[in-house]
């Protein structure tokens, strides 16, 4: 079973590109501290001016060094080892916070977009924490289902029983007129002897609706006592389960 995101953040795990010209961007002090462990430094409060003492380079050396006119060199701290080795990861503030220095960075070198260096990164989704389930309640959900379908199996067999019950009487009676009617038609002309054809067809329907009429009361009442034995039991299991 899954809960709830306790945090829905997006993360990256950035690939050896991204990892690599973070490490060659320029220092910043308001670099984000996922940034700044990449580039194996701590991010800086307050920015402090280093100056070189006059002991250790001349005046005459500055100015041989001004002459020269040499190019700033950065220094990369791109090591592949640590890259491989490297667990950290970016949050979109972070991706946000590089583009920007990328746009800015864009104008003196040459142009690095931030949909290039992403290629081959891995986006961490925020997945929802397992929670455990609870053997009580599972075996009571279990007996649940159980009792349910046993239920279901007994009104299906009920509902079964019933119709056999009604086609039973429904045979019977058509069974106990037609025998009537032949007692009536050929029976008594065989106790009495020979008599007319249309008295024997009307004793015949006489003696069939005589017993027509005992076997619907009979009918009847068993549907009645059969209607009231299913409400009792109804009714008791109403109070059993409020019980």
């Amino acid at each position: 079973m899954k809960a709830a995101l306790n945090n829905s953040s997006i993360t990256i795990l950035p690939c050896e590109k991204l990892i690599k010209r973070i490490c060659d961007l320029h220092q910043y002090d308001d670099a984000p501290s996922n940034i700044c462990a990449i580039r194996a430094t701590e991010p800086k409060t307050t920015t402090n001016t280093f100056s070189i003492p006059e002991t250790v380079i001349t005046e005459s050396d500055r100015i041989f060094l001004k002459s020269l006119n040499l190019e700033p060199v950065a220094l990369s701290t791109y090591d592949k080892e640590n890259v491989k080795n490297s667990k950290v990861i970016l949050k979109l503030s972070d991706l946000i916070w590089l583009s920007s220095k990328l746009r800015e960075e864009n104008s003196e070198n040459e142009n690095c977009y931030l949909h290039d260096l992403l290629s081959g990164s891995e986006v961490i989704l925020p997945k929802n924490e397992e929670i455990p389930r609870n053997k009580e309640l599972d075996a009571r959900c279990s007996l649940l289902k159980i009792q349910q379908e046993n239920r279901e199996y007994k009104a299906i067999t009920k509902m079964l029983i019933q119709i056999n019950k009604q086609l039973i009487a429904v045979f019977q009676f058509i069974v106990s007129v037609l025998t009537g009617f032949l007692f009536g038609f050929h029976g008594i002309e065989l106790l009495v002897g020979s008599l007319d054809f249309g008295f024997r067809l009307l004793l015949g329907v006489i003696c069939s609706l005589t017993i027509a009429l005992a076997e619907l009361y009979f009918l009847a009442k068993t549907l009645n006592e059969d209607y009231r034995q299913e409400v009792q039991v109804e009714t008791t299991s109403g109070h059993s389960k409020l019980h």
